[in-house]
């Protein structure tokens, strides 16, 4: 996989490695991931299979989310047709239409079938059109009017993600728990999908929507404002979760910080190339969100995989910053919640692979060699075996 940095000029137009794909091996076994686009291709074919899959939202949105992007950067024709089966108007009607799955899956899900209509384009597809301009009107309404509190305790009401925002990025008080002024999964999924769309857009030489920029341009100053750069490794909004109840069990040393666990934070990936993609005309821009993706990568084989050559093994960290401590759990209700080195299953879903750079792919060929003893170490992956060894294969 090549590194993030910019090419020569060519026929005066900056081009930038992230144009690569980030896949380019044709010739690898797909059978389970094809077997899995079936499976969901049937539980998203009405509201009654839907209604006994629900979770499959979320859990779909996640686990094909890789895949797709495989499917369009090698030209897999057997993938592409069925995601074009399994992603359609239909289905997004259905999703939207399930009172089971929470808000949350279904913005995760409209991430995932934007990135499909932006890998696939939409430029005289009446149904990918349709499909758009649905995403994009859900999209608008949670950017500008959906009530955007994540906790009820906050300063103040918010209207639409963008407020909430705007008033986290001002450094006004939100409220007495650290957690209040968190920026969470819900409004980063709004703008991943949003410069999902922005991308789409332009592909189709379309008039941008100026709330998509807007979108675009918070995205990158919350990664501007927020973020701290420590000892080759950022941060996003450091000690945000010392308060947070699934955090109460991180043990510190002098001077650490409370961060993300690994497995929320995998997701940074995905978003560092859509946001470069949509700043490669802007050189400072896609200079820092480079070095992000730089750190980013650095920070996952030295504090979250962390890669044994004695043994050729990884342990896994299950936060960011290498600490190892339980997460979610909850003594005081009997949760032990994920136990140290537990928190690895996103190593296998493996959007990590969108960071793009040889030392994530060097990672993944060991992780892959070894493959059967990690499958065993979780009954998540061991339920899917197959399918978890072909993503880990995936390049």
């Amino acid at each position: 996989m090549p590194i993030f940095k910019p090419a020569p000029v060519i026929q005066n137009k900056l081009i930038f490695t992230s144009d690569n794909p980030t896949f380019t091996n044709k010739n690898l076994s797909v059978k389970e991931i094809s077997k899995m686009l079936d499976f969901y291709t049937d539980v998203f074919s009405s509201e009654t299979q839907l209604s006994k899959w629900y979770s499959s939202v979320y859990d779909s949105s996640a686990l094909l989310y890789v895949p797709m992007q495989y499917a369009y950067d090698t030209q897999n024709n057997e993938l592409i047709n069925k995601f074009q089966k399994l992603f359609t108007y239909n289905t997004l009607l259905i999703v939207k239409k399930n009172s089971q799955a929470d808000d949350l899956a279904k913005r995760t899900f409209y991430f995932t079938v934007s990135e499909y209509l932006r890998r696939s384009g939409i430029k005289g597809n009446a149904e990918n059109i349709k499909m758009y301009d649905f995403i994009k009107s859900e999209v608008l309404y949670y950017w500008n009017n959906n009530p955007a509190n994540i906790w009820d305790a906050e300063s103040k009401k918010f209207y639409g993600a963008k407020q909430r925002l705007d008033y986290i990025l001002s450094g006004n008080f939100n409220g007495n728990l650290s957690y209040y002024r968190a920026i969470t999964d819900f409004e980063l999924y709004v703008m991943g999908t949003g410069v999902s769309l922005l991308l789409i857009e332009k592909d189709a030489k379309q008039t941008v929507t100026p709330d998509l920029v807007s979108i675009k341009n918070r995205f990158y100053q919350v990664l501007k404002k927020e973020v701290s750069i420590k000892d080759e490794a950022w941060y996003l909004q450091p000690n945000i979760w010392r308060d947070h109840p699934d955090f109460k069990d991180v043990a510190l040393e002098k001077s650490q910080n409370v961060n993300w666990d690994a497995s929320h934070f995998s997701r940074m990936s995905a978003y560092l190339h859509l946001l470069k993609l949509n700043f490669q005309n802007d050189k400072i821009k896609y200079s820092y969100l480079e070095r992000l993706t730089t750190l980013l990568s650095n920070q996952l084989i030295t504090k979250i995989a962390v890669y044994n050559s004695k043994n050729d093994f990884y342990t896994f960290n299950n936060y960011i910053d290498g600490n190892n401590s339980s997460f979610r759990s909850d003594v005081k209700d009997g949760k032990k919640g994920i136990q140290p080195s537990q928190n690895f299953e996103h190593i296998f879903i493996g959007w990590w692979k969108m960071l793009n750079t040889r030392e994530v792919n060097i990672m993944y060929e060991r992780i892959a060699g070894k493959f059967p003893y990690y499958s065993e170490q979780s009954a998540y992956i061991t339920h899917d075996k197959g399918f978890f060894q072909e993503i880990v294969n995936l390049k």
